[in-house]
């Protein structure tokens, strides 16, 4: 049976569009430089030139065929800062250096001097996903990162331990997911990267927290987690998808998002998933070389011998915000066309 396509989340934003961005050069972004470019921007021509992008990409998206697509993370500068904006707490305006992701980056970050709390914005993310969603004919998945990941990607002075911040992140994660269940949107995906690299933390509180940003969603919502394999030079132990992988099946997730196509897995792993979905990554985000229909296909078929179609999903490893635009609809072309010509 044919398998079924989505995406993780990002897209390469279109040269019109100059919100500062984590993907373009010099890759230095600093947090006041998101904040400098709102305030010289209008909300009426900020408004105006996001909803010609996010048409744009979800054009492209369903004209290439993808199934579940995403309105390419538009608004953001990335996917967990433009977040952070919307909670009390941060402060935004005096960002601190420092190394993340086990050292494989520097980042200016922001700090976290307060108690963790929703602004008083309503449904803010619901509001997004609505304008989003009434542009396309078929089914937009929104994208909320996870407590574990803000926890590694803020700085914290504040909270005594990370345990009792996450505690107070799932809370504000929690609301906006339903509101935005409330609004209708049935895909919802709660991104968690550094689990893979932190997996003593996923087991022992981070995968139950990210379970529990969905307290309150019914059935009717797929409800999707997604890992990152590391960055290329800085990759996770290749034994963390496999600790993680039962903890996860057993969590509650509908579906499990994996990386499979920068750094190939042993695929008997896909066995530890008993219940849920796993979309598999098969398009590597970090590489422009343009991975073959058969290649695709190849691995995809390899796949199936540890997991039936009805529980696979295919997509790239990760956002698409460092490729090249022609670069990438070539690979998603062929990603799409590989996922439609299985028997």
């Amino acid at each position: 049976m044919p398998l079924r396509t989505t995406v993780i989340g990002s897209y390469p934003k279109p040269d019109y569009l100059e919100i500062p961005d984590w993907f373009k050069p010099p890759y230095e972004v600093r947090p006041t430089d998101y904040s400098e470019y709102c305030k010289k921007t209008s909300l009426e021509e900020l408004e105006e030139v996001l909803k010609k992008a996010i048409k744009d990409v979800i054009d492209e998206q369903t004209e290439l065929g993808i199934d579940v697509i995403t309105d390419g993370d538009m608004s953001r500068e990335n996917y967990i800062f433009f977040f952070c904006r919307h909670i009390k707490g941060f402060d935004f305006e005096n960002p601190i250096l420092r190394p993340i992701r086990n050292g494989a980056l520097k980042a200016h970050l922001p700090r976290i001097v307060g108690k963790i709390e929703p602004c008083n914005e309503d449904d803010w993310a619901a509001k997004e996903w609505r304008m989003a969603q009434d542009m396309s004919r078929v089914p937009v998945k929104y994208t909320v990162p996870g407590p574990t990941t803000i926890i590694g990607t803020t700085h914290n002075e504040y909270y005594s331990n990370d345990e009792e911040l996450s505690k107070d992140l799932i809370k504000v994660i929690n609301k906006q997911i339903l509101g935005l269940v409330n609004a209708g949107c049935r895909s919802i995906q709660i991104d968690e990267p550094v689990f893979a690299r932190n997996p003593d933390v996923a087991l022992n509180y981070g995968i139950d927290h990210a379970m529990k940003c969905f307290d309150g969603v019914g059935k009717d919502v797929v409800k999707t987690v997604h890992l990152c394999c590391g960055y290329p030079t800085h990759l996770s132990d290749l034994q963390s998808y496999f600790r993680l992988a039962s903890k996860l099946d057993e969590a509650g997730f509908d579906q499990i998002a994996i990386e499979d196509a920068h750094r190939h897995n042993d695929l008997t792993l896909l066995k530890h998933f008993k219940k849920s979905q796993v979309v598999l990554g098969v398009l590597a985000v970090a590489r422009s070389r343009v991975e073959t229909t058969e290649e695709i296909r190849n691995r995809l078929s390899e796949a199936l011998k540890y997991i039936p179609a009805e529980r696979l999903l295919v997509a790239p490893d990760c956002g698409l915000g460092f490729l090249p635009h022609g670069i990438l609809k070539q690979k998603l072309q062929n990603m799409v066309k590989a996922a439609k010509s299985l028997p």
